[in-house]
């Protein structure tokens, strides 16, 4: 037997061990949970009581079923004491002897931390490989050569052969590839914002998600109460990091990408495709005051009329002037469009109120009448109908609508904000049913700005579906306290009641929009953020634009500032390629430096569109791993292909992936379609570091024409 097979084999022992401990920690919490939820409760707060044990008994196994899979990573051979295994989940014997010891704990800190300059006690750092529950490979790093050494050392760069191993479609686990740069990110404390930058490769998702299940672990109950949102680029990012979060032992974090941020109503499709101009006029800040102004369009579109009501007998009379008396003092309140037409609704009310109160012979009135009144009054067809054309509720997509249709004249609402070409391709962009990423962050502006609407006056026969479940909860047929409350958290969607968050992570950063910031810094009033991105990487026209809107939702947050400056993805080959356009876009800017060395050069085909399924083809018998194809998004449709390892996918949704072998289609195309010179080589520059093995970039051009 060789020395790495012994090596398999003396960790294969320690894995079986605490896979043995981790079902019997499964057969418990599935025990626990079945007890928790046995009949015979019969009080409201007894049922309370009975689903919080569950839900904690089922969040228990729930964390146990995902830790199984590559259970155990890393071990740790230490000067002082016995060797530690580093997992996903901290196990321990009957009688509390460790197992494995979970990564987030301060114990396992050195296995990200140590240096050969620095071991921090550790002789040696081994990286332990699994698949399914079985170990196939050891590769150690000896950090303390002159110590005693229990076994024997094998491999050679347990790092660099960690970020080597070939893609899959989804992100997999990378915890054991932290070093020490991202794992002071990670661990970084969190009483403000910490803004994690760095060019291609160097890690910043990692970290950012890894920081995301080390503060779930050091403040579970905190983060576990108001949750975590974790916000990508597109849907097709979350996708592929969707597997890490749950891997590391997490299932409670909120993922989602910058459209689905809030809730559209089901009869809307999230499958808009905005082009990049329409992007840059949706997403600018200005558009804030476009809205405002539309608002209050359709608030005074109307020419009022004199109300005149009789009451047994008796006339009123609410006089236009009086309503438009009324409607500025009101308006100049802070409160949200339809919070003002409550309380413009009750002015209108006490006015009329009073006069009935001074009508001749009235008898005096008692208490509760005022309330009879109005009732009366806002059931009155006459009232109602001036009311609305005074003051008319509005939803987000009343406003949509308007500006759509020309019921709002756009060049009266957006004079002085945008000029004659940017109305032009705002009027031509908005949608129908099918929204895209910016139309959702403009939703939500208007969901604010509108706030939600008046709730229905109630009736003698509205049916009171609370006090039916209580009265079922009291016979036992009401199991949940989610069911007894489903009712009062129900919430029609796009209105403004924002779950405020107690930590934010927002990837791509360089690439949210002002708009979709403030989307953002709704939900995370008083929060904590992870902000992580690279500037040069940003395809918005002005960046310093989005820069002002980060800081803005910041405010007075204190700011830690990480930068990774070791680029582990590309090799140094194909990072060479990708500096020629870097200094095109900054002459001044250092690209991060790579690590590995393939000797494999990019392969330049000077071509046609014509050469693409010719050049995949090439690059799936080179690598075994998976294919990305980059195309301008007006190519996005052009090619599909067979092959589950080739990914087809165009310049906005790639941001953030990586793949084993990559082609770039056209980067002359992806120039053209920016709006700038500038944000079509950052653009360009994010496609051309996605390639973690080899790249091909096909091109109507030679490679003279990058510089």
């Amino acid at each position: 037997m060789s020395e790495l097979s012994r090596e398999v084999e003396r960790e294969q022992v320690v894995v079986d061990r605490a896979l043995m401990r981790l079902e019997v920690l499964r057969s418990e919490a599935m025990v626990r949970e079945r007890e928790t939820l046995a009949p015979g409760v019969s009080t409201p707060g007894g049922v309370y009581e009975r689903d919080v044990q569950a839900l904690a008994a089922a969040s228990r196994r729930v964390d146990l079923d995902a830790a199984g899979e590559g259970l155990v990573f890393g071990r740790l051979d230490v000067l002082e004491g016995p060797a530690l295994h580093i997992g996903r989940l901290g196990l321990r014997t009957e009688d509390q002897e460790p197992i494995v010891v979970d990564w987030r704990a301060p114990a396992a800190a050195p296995f990200y931390r140590a240096t050969a300059a620095d071991p921090l006690g550790v002789i040696r750092r081994r990286t332990i490989t699994c698949r399914g529950q079985r170990v196939v490979g050891v590769e150690d790093e000896l950090l303390d050569a002159d110590a005693q050494l229990d076994g024997t050392v094998v491999g050679d760069g347990a790092f660099l052969a960690a970020v080597s191993r070939e893609r899959t479609s989804l992100m997999r686990d990378i915890v054991a590839t932290i070093q020490r740069e991202q794992d002071l990110a990670v661990r970084a404390p969190d009483d403000g914002a910490l803004v994690v930058t760095g060019g291609p490769g160097t890690g910043k998702t990692a970290v950012a998600l890894h920081r995301v299940a080390y503060l779930m672990y050091a403040r579970r109950d905190w983060y576990s109460r108001r949750g975590v949102l974790v916000v990508g680029p597109s849907s097709v990012f979350i996708d592929y990091i969707g597997a890490v979060l749950p891997s590391l032992g997490e299932t409670s974090v909120r993922l989602s990408d910058l459209g689905s941020v809030p809730a559209l109503p089901r009869d809307l499709t999230l499958d808009g495709d905005d082009d990049a101009g329409a992007v840059a006029v949706k997403g600018s800040d200005r558009m804030v005051g476009l809205l405002k102004r539309s608002v209050r369009h359709l608030s005074g579109a109307q020419r009022l009329r004199d109300v005149e009501l009789t009451r047994w007998g008796f006339g009123l009379t609410l006089s236009v002037e009086e309503m438009l008396r009324r409607k500025s003092q009101v308006g100049r309140s802070p409160r949200s469009h339809n919070a003002g037409r409550v309380a413009f609704t009750n002015a209108l009310v006490d006015v009329l109120w009073r006069q009935w109160e001074r009508r001749p012979g009235g008898q005096k009135e008692e208490p509760g009448d005022r309330e009879d009144f109005g009732r009366w009054l806002k059931d009155e067809p006459v009232f109602v109908r001036e009311l609305e054309r005074a003051w008319p509720v509005l939803r987000p997509l009343d406003v949509v609508a308007a500006l759509r249709e020309g019921v709002v004249p756009l060049d009266k609402v957006a004079k002085g904000l945008y000029d004659d070409v940017e109305q032009g391709v705002l009027a031509r962009s908005w949608p129908v049913t099918s929204f895209s990423a910016a139309d959702a962050a403009v939703l939500d502006e208007l969901a604010s700005i509108l706030g939600p609407p008046p709730e229905p006056e109630p009736s003698e026969d509205d049916w009171d579906e609370l006090a039916e479940l209580d009265a079922l909860a009291a016979t036992h047929e009401v199991t949940t306290f989610a069911d007894r409350n489903r009712s009062a958290t129900r919430a029609p969607a796009l209105e403004a009641d924002y779950r405020t968050y107690a930590h934010v992570v927002v990837d791509e950063a360089q690439d949210v929009t002002p708009m979709q910031w403030r989307m953002l810094g709704r939900r995370a009033r008083g929060a904590t953020w992870t902000i992580v991105g690279d500037w040069a990487q940003s395809a918005w026209p002005d960046v310093s634009e989005v820069r002002r809107a980060l800081d803005e939702v910041l405010g007075k947050a204190r700011v830690r500032t990480s930068e990774l400056s070791t680029n582990y993805r590309t090799s140094t080959e194909i990072a060479a390629l990708a500096a020629r356009v870097l200094w095109r876009i900054d002459a001044t800017a250092v690209a991060p430096a790579a690590v590995r060395q393939t000797g494999v050069n990019p392969l330049w085909v000077k071509g046609s569109a014509s050469d693409v399924p010719s050049a995949v083809a090439a690059l799936l018998g080179q690598v075994s791993g998976t294919v990305g194809v980059v195309v301008p998004r007006s190519l996005r449709r052009a090619w599909t292909f067979d092959d589950p390892r080739v990914s087809v996918v165009d310049t906005w949704q790639v941001k953030g992936l990586e793949y084993d072998g990559c082609v770039v289609v056209m980067p002359e195309l992806v120039l053209s379609e920016s709006l700038s010179e500038v944000s079509g080589l950052r653009t360009l520059y994010v496609a051309l570091t996605r390639a973690t093995q080899r790249l091909v970039v096909v091109s109507g051009h030679d490679q003279a024409w990058l510089d």
